[in-house]
């Protein structure tokens, strides 16, 4: 069986998970938004109300581990999501150039 504090990490671990996914899907719905009429940009956005509530249930298993507000913080958001989320930009931006220069 295990601890309390083991289990914290598993649940910090999955929902680690679900943030890089969702990150992902955000950067490549902003680089590639889909023609007109489409229901990415909906989609985006209930995946960003998602992943808000993604990062406050990280932050609360953070400070339930007894590390500081000021550190949880910036575990959560200079050490993943904000680092994730731009690299994620800049790598579907890659692509999206890679794919217009082929069709040129």
């Amino acid at each position: 069986m295990l601890t309390d504090t083991q289990n914290f990490i598993v649940y910090l671990m999955f929902l680690s998970g679900l943030l890089f996914l969702g990150l992902n899907f955000i950067a490549h719905s902003m680089v590639f938004p889909g023609g007109k009429g489409s229901k990415r940009m909906g989609y985006m956005l209930i995946v960003a109300v998602i992943l808000a509530l993604v990062v406050t249930q990280q932050y609360r298993l953070l400070v339930a581990l007894e590390f500081s507000a000021s550190l949880a913080r910036q575990i959560i958001l200079g050490g993943f999501a904000v680092p994730v989320f731009l690299l994620s930009l800049v790598y579907y931006r890659i692509q999206r150039f890679r794919s217009e220069k082929k069709q040129d």
